[in-house]
């Protein structure tokens, strides 16, 4: 056996152990540990029968109400998933740190999150479909995973995204609808009564600072008096309130008539304060009902729209025609939208119910609302602005109606009946408010 030459031994053990300590003291980053495994691509996702999809929590992507989940991304996943016959499994970042975290894991399969080429490169990611050729995103899978990506490429189509949200928006559409059995808008007008959680309402616009009467109005178009009313999805009583917005403000028992107007009123006063940015009173409230019925993130979105185009978002009328631009793909689809997309009509609609119904309840509404004791509303001094009679909002209310030719009986013999707009009645009456 032939010996190494002692030197030659020695240098050959001083750079083995100096390689060993240079690994040792630098470790392998993460990403190139991850290249160097094994691609876990469509054969080993088949195989195993579940594909496993990251993406942040958010209106427009995963969304969870009650016991449904619902959300563009979330769909268009479970549509793939269905496709390859495997079962999905959904990994929801809470924010976009948890999902770049997310990225440095090899336990993900798919990146459902509109992702620009420089974003999927930087986390080591490769563009796939489906992809948004109007931002220039798209979804991303590992490198490497050629057969994934094929197999993404097949299935996605944009008349298949044409569907998917269809049927989103018609579940989305549906669950807006609310089982009610409606009461009378009003008991009477001439007394000033509503109905019979009139005392709800008053104690709600003290909490809200709005007029009782408008306070009635959004429950009435909300739930039609009905204290059973309920949703699809799951907003319950008198003034529609959700489980887990009740949660937030403590209550349990928020079926109850008193409760549920209580809670609606304290997430009505939160409202108003995230709307304090529109400073006229009256528009506020426009703004103010719309957010109560969709969520404060949709109406944000549309004043960003509205903002974006040279409009100006503290005004309702404009920024209404961007509410209805959301329920097109070319609205909700734009990046600067954040909570995706919404059912734009019925918002507007319900705005402009609610205020009708408030200018039924209190004959007209003024032109600039003053300052109501506690924040917004209708003005609780009238002398600020004329405040109707109980007559004139009866008239109100029936404003195609002929008045009634009076009949003569045996208690009207040698009285004369003046007509309400007989001139010495008018001067008899002097002030009218209440």
């Amino acid at each position: 056996m032939k010996r190494i030459p002692t030197l030659v031994f020695l240098l050959a053990i001083f750079s083995l152990t100096q390689c060993a300590g240079d690994k040792a003291g630098k470790p392998a980053s993460n990403s190139d540990s991850l290249a160097q495994q094994p691609v876990y691509d469509l054969d080993s996702i088949l195989a195993a029968g579940e594909i496993v999809v990251a993406t942040i929590r958010g209106a427009d992507t995963y969304t969870a109400f009650d016991d449904t989940v619902i959300g563009m991304h979330y769909a268009l996943a479970d549509s793939f998933a269905r496709h390859l016959g495997v079962r999905l499994r959904m990994e929801v970042a809470a924010d976009t740190a948890a999902f770049y975290a997310l990225a440095q894991s090899d336990s993900i399969d798919v990146f459902a999150l509109w992702l620009t080429p420089h974003a999927a490169d930087s986390l080591h990611l490769t563009p796939a479909a489906p992809r948004d050729s109007l931002t220039r995103t798209s979804w991303a899978v590992r490198h490497g995973a050629k057969q994934l990506a094929q197999a993404l490429h097949e299935w996605s189509s944009p008349e298949l995204r044409d569907s998917v949200e269809a049927r989103l928006f018609r579940f989305i559409r549906q669950r807006g609808m609310v089982r009610k059995h409606e009461q009378p808008p009003y008991i009477s007008l001439e007394k000033d009564i509503l109905s019979i959680y009139d005392a709800h309402f008053k104690a709600a616009a003290k909490t809200v600072g709005w007029d009782w009467h408008l306070v009635g109005a959004l429950c009435y178009e909300e739930s039609g008096f009905d204290p059973n009313a309920v949703s699809g999805a799951g907003a319950r009583g008198l003034m529609q309130v959700m489980e887990h917005t009740a949660a937030e403000y403590g209550v349990t028992d928020f079926f109850e008539p008193r409760q549920n107007v209580e809670v609606a009123a304290r997430h009505l006063k939160d409202i108003v304060a995230e709307f304090s940015d529109i400073p006229d009173r009256y528009e506020r409230i426009k703004f103010v009902v719309a957010a109560y019925n969709c969520g404060g993130g949709h109406i944000r979105d549309a004043q960003a729209l509205c903002r974006r185009d040279g409009g100006d978002p503290r005004s309702w009328q404009q920024v209404s025609r961007y509410c209805l631009l959301l329920s097109q793909p070319e609205g909700y689809r734009d990046p600067i939208v954040k909570s995706g997309m919404m059912i734009g009509e019925e918002t507007v609609m319900h705005v402009i119910k609610v205020m009708r119904r408030w200018e039924q309840y209190v004959g007209h509404l003024p032109t600039a609302v003053p300052s109501y004791p506690g924040g917004d509303g209708a003005p609780a001094d009238t002398t600020a602005a004329h405040a109707p009679s109980r007559e004139e909002r009866a008239a109100a209310a029936r404003p195609h109606a002929q008045p009634a030719k009076a009949r003569p009986n045996r208690f009207t013999q040698g009285t004369h009946i003046l007509g309400p707009n007989d001139p010495r009645l008018l001067r008899v009456q002097g002030d009218t408010s209440r």
